[in-house]
C-alpha cells in the first residue's frame, strides 16, 4: 500500500511540474492590445508578464466569501452551490494565511495595494480558486494516465503518453482560465470521469451494485458543474448492463429510481430555496437558453423548428475548428489501414462517450470554443488506443515533437484572454 501511494505521489509531483511549466509560460504570452479582447481585468505581473482575471470570477469570490448570497433571489451562481461552498472551504484558510503573511511583513501591503480595489479583500479567495483549478487539472492528468494504460492493456508508449498529456495541459482553455477564477478545468475532468465510471460499470459487478449511491453522488456533482449531468446516461448504461436480458417492469422502475436519485440533490436544493421564499434561478438557462431552447423549439411549426435547430447546429460547428488538429489526427489513425490486430471494444466504448458528449454540446444552445474542448480528452484516448498499431519509439518521438511545437504555438500566439 505504501509503495502504491508512493507511486501516485511521485506521479502527482511530476504532473504538478508539467502543469507549472505549461501555465507559467502562458504568463509571458502576448499582452492584449485593447480591453475589448477580454472580459475582466488584465493583471500585469511585470512589463512582459500577466494574466486575465475573468469577469465571472468576482461573483464566484463574493459568493464564496458570503455563501448566504446563494439564498438571494436571482443570484447568478445559484445553480452551482457546491462549487461556491468549495470556494468557501478553501478560500477562508487561504485568506487567513494571506493575512498572516501580511502581518508578518512577508507579504508587503504595497504589493496587495497594486491590485484593483475590489480584488484586495478577496485575494485569499482568488488564490483558493486557483488552487482548485490546479487540483482539478491534476486529477484530470492522473485519471488520463490511468485510463491510458487501462485502455491500451498496459502496452502504451511512455513517450506517447507524455505527448498526449502536453496536449491536455497546454491549450487555449488552460491558457485563458488556469490563473483565474472559473470552472473551465472541469472541461477536462468530466469526460475522463465519465470514461472511468463507464469502464468500472462494464467490468465490475460491485460497481453496478453501487448504482443508487453513484446516482446520488452524480447528482451532487451536478451542483458543482453542470456537465456532470452526463453521469446519468452513463449510470443508466450500467443499469442496462445489469438487466437479465429482458426489459421487465423492474428494469424500467430501476431506471426511474436512478433518475430520481440523480435529481434528488437538485430537487432538495430547490426545496431549500423555496423554504427561504426564493425561486430557483439557473443563469445559464435564463441568459443563454442552455438546453431549454429545445423545449421552445418543439413548440414552433416544423419549418421554424428546422430553422432553429439548423442555426444552432451551425453555431456549434463553428466552434469545432478549435479542436480540428485532434479531430484530424484521430480520424487519420482510425482510418489508416494496419494489419496489426487491435480490440475494437475500447474504441466502440470511447466513440459512444464521444457521441454522448457531442450531442450534449450541440444541444446546449450556447456555444464557445472552450466548451467544445470537452471533446479533447476522449479524442486523445482514441488516438492513444489506435497508436498501439504503430509500435516503436519513432511514433512517440514524432508525437512528442508535435506536442512541444503545439505548446510553443499556444505561448506565442495572440490570445485568447477569456
Amino acid at each position: 500500500m505504501a509503495t502504491l501511494l508512493g507511486r501516485w505521489f511521485r506521479r502527482a509531483t511530476a504532473y504538478t511540474g508539467l502543469i507549472l511549466l505549461a501555465t507559467v509560460s502562458f504568463l509571458f504570452s502576448p499582452v492584449p492590445l485593447t480591453e475589448d479582447e477580454y472580459c475582466g481585468t488584465y493583471l500585469h505581473l511585470t512589463r512582459f508578464a500577466g494574466f486575465t482575471a475573468n469577469c465571472d470570477g468576482f461573483v464566484y469570490m463574493e459568493d464564496a466569501r458570503y455563501p448566504a448570497k446563494l439564498l438571494e433571489q436571482g443570484e447568478v451562481r445559484q445553480s452551482r452551490p457546491l462549487f461556491i461552498l468549495l470556494g468557501t472551504a478553501v478560500g477562508y484558510p487561504v485568506t487567513w494565511a494571506v493575512q498572516g503573511l501580511q502581518t508578518s511583513g512577508l507579504l508587503p501591503a504595497s504589493l496587495v495595494q497594486k491590485l484593483p480595489v475590489k480584488y484586495q479583500p478577496l485575494l485569499g479567495f482568488y488564490v483558493g480558486y486557483v488552487l482548485l483549478n490546479y487540483v482539478v487539472l491534476l486529477a484530470a492528468l492522473l485519471l488520463f494516465w490511468y485510463l491510458y494504460y487501462r485502455l491500451t492493456g498496459g502496452h502504451g508508449s511512455r513517450w506517447v503518453l507524455v505527448a498526449l498529456l502536453i496536449f491536455l495541459v497546454s491549450n487555449q482553455v488552460t491558457k485563458a482560465f488556469f490563473w483565474t477564477v472559473h470552472q473551465q478545468m472541469f472541461t477536462f475532468l468530466v469526460p475522463l470521469l465519465l470514461a472511468y465510471t463507464g469502464l468500472q460499470l462494464r467490468e465490475s459487478g460491485r460497481w453496478r451494485a453501487w448504482l443508487p449511491g453513484l446516482a446520488l453522488l452524480g447528482g451532487l456533482l451536478a451542483l458543482v458543474y453542470g456537465s456532470f449531468v452526463l453521469g446519468l446516461p452513463v449510470l443508466l448504461y450500467g443499469a442496462w448492463l445489469q438487466r437479465n436480458k429482458t426489459f421487465s417492469t423492474g428494469f424500467f422502475l430501476q431506471l426511474a429510481g436512478l433518475s430520481f436519485l440523480f435529481t434528488l440533490p437538485t430537487l432538495s436544493w430547490v426545496g431549500l430555496l423555496k423554504l427561504h421564499g426564493v425561486t430557483y434561478y439557473n443563469h445559464e438557462a435564463q441568459s443563454y437558453g442552455q438546453l431549454v431552447w429545445l423545449r421552445a423549439a418543439w413548440q414552433q411549426p416544423f419549418t421554424g423548428f428546422l430553422q432553429l435547430v439548423g442555426r444552432n447546429l451551425l453555431r456549434f460547428l463553428v466552434t469545432v475548428p478549435a479542436i480540428a488538429p485532434f479531430l484530424g489526427l484521430a480520424a487519420g489513425v482510425v482510418l489508416w489501414p494496419r494489419k496489426a490486430r487491435l480490440s475494437h471494444q475500447p474504441l466502440i466504448f470511447l466513440s459512444g462517450l464521444l457521441l454522448l458528449q457531442t450531442g450534449f454540446l450541440a444541444g446546449l444552445g450556447y456555444y464557445k470554443e472552450r466548451l467544445t474542448f470537452a471533446l479533447l480528452p476522449l479524442l486523445l484516448l482514441i488516438i492513444a488506443v489506435k497508436l498501439l498499431q504503430y509500435p516503436g519509439r519513432q511514433t512517440g518521438a514524432w508525437l512528442l515533437a508535435a506536442a512541444l511545437g503545439w505548446h510553443i504555438w499556444q505561448v506565442v500566439r495572440y490570445g485568447p484572454f477569456s
